[in-house]
């Protein structure tokens, strides 16, 4: 089975060409992350395939992530951001997926002040289901409850959460704080990225004070709902350590049995995109 890379957010440098939602935020990229760049770096740590995501540097523009896809479509799967109360939103994300989009990112912190189960955006998850796509969820702990919702609501959809649930960097070394995100393990449509473990652990590579995290989070979804992902461009997001190492902590590091290291390095990822 490859190593598919399941969290890979593209971004560039060239603003002009590609402008920021908000440039006076802050809130920008720092590092290159094309997919030349992403493709380079994968060869070198074996890495075959990756779902990159738009991210919130560019609002619901998706124009950078799309423009990446080209002819990489071999290798590159494209997660894309819509905006959840436009009237033409479901409209916009039908023509993404005509164009090569595989699936979309609901990011909490680009949804207004309206919560994910708003029915204000319920006809774009209902074309999201239609369409039959993955659906990223980027939200924290408290948003989980109308998270919940929306699973229920739509059982024949997959989620998947991102980021191991948005356990706290504080909160690592303490037990227990994977348990809001483990109570959605009851439903079988969810998924989990274990990605973050860097920016979550208080050591350097290979980051053991997080491993119990992994193994919580694995006993409870199972390896076939949980999936690896770099976090490139890791000098955007992770500086404390190298994509190659974001592969070996899963590879080698972590205390894992070879089925699992199967399905969580690119299993797992293979049956929510389908690129066998």
């Amino acid at each position: 089975m490859p190593i598919i890379d399941s969290h890979t957010p593209l971004m560039t440098l060239n603003t002009r060409l590609y402008p920021l939602a908000d440039p006076t935020s802050g809130y920008k990229p720092s590092t290159e992350g094309s997919a030349e760049h992403l493709k380079t770096q994968m060869k070198a740590a074996g890495v075959e395939r990756a779902l990159a995501i738009s991210t919130g540097f560019y609002g619901w523009d998706n124009s950078y992530v799309m423009d990446e896809l080209g002819g990489n479509n071999s290798w590159l799967a494209i997660g894309v951001l819509v905006d959840p109360i436009a009237k033409d939103g479901p409209q916009n994300l039908e023509i993404l997926v005509k164009k090569g989009a595989n699936g979309i990112r609901i990011q909490r912190h680009l949804f207004y002040h309206q919560s994910l189960d708003d029915p204000i955006s319920t006809p774009l998850w209902e074309k999201a289901a239609a369409l039959n796509l993955t659906v990223d969820v980027n939200a924290t702990h408290e948003e989980y409850s109308a998270v919940e919702n929306r699973i229920r609501e739509f059982p024949d959809t997959r989620f998947v959460l991102d980021h191991c649930g948005y356990v706290s960097g504080n909160l690592a070394p303490k037990k227990n704080t994977t348990e809001p995100v483990r109570r959605l393990a009851r439903y079988k449509n969810v998924y989990i990225k274990l990605t973050f473990l860097p920016l979550a652990s208080q050591q350097p590579y290979p980051f053991k004070d997080v491993h119990w995290m992994v193994r919580e989070l694995v006993d409870t979804f199972g390896p076939d709902r949980c999936l690896f992902g770099s976090n490139f461009p890791t000098d955007q997001y992770s500086p404390k350590t190298s994509y190659q190492e974001t592969v070996a902590l899963f590879s080698e590091a972590i205390n894992l049995s070879r089925e699992e290291r199967d399905w969580i390095l690119g299993g797992t990822a293979n049956s929510l995109w389908n690129w066998v």
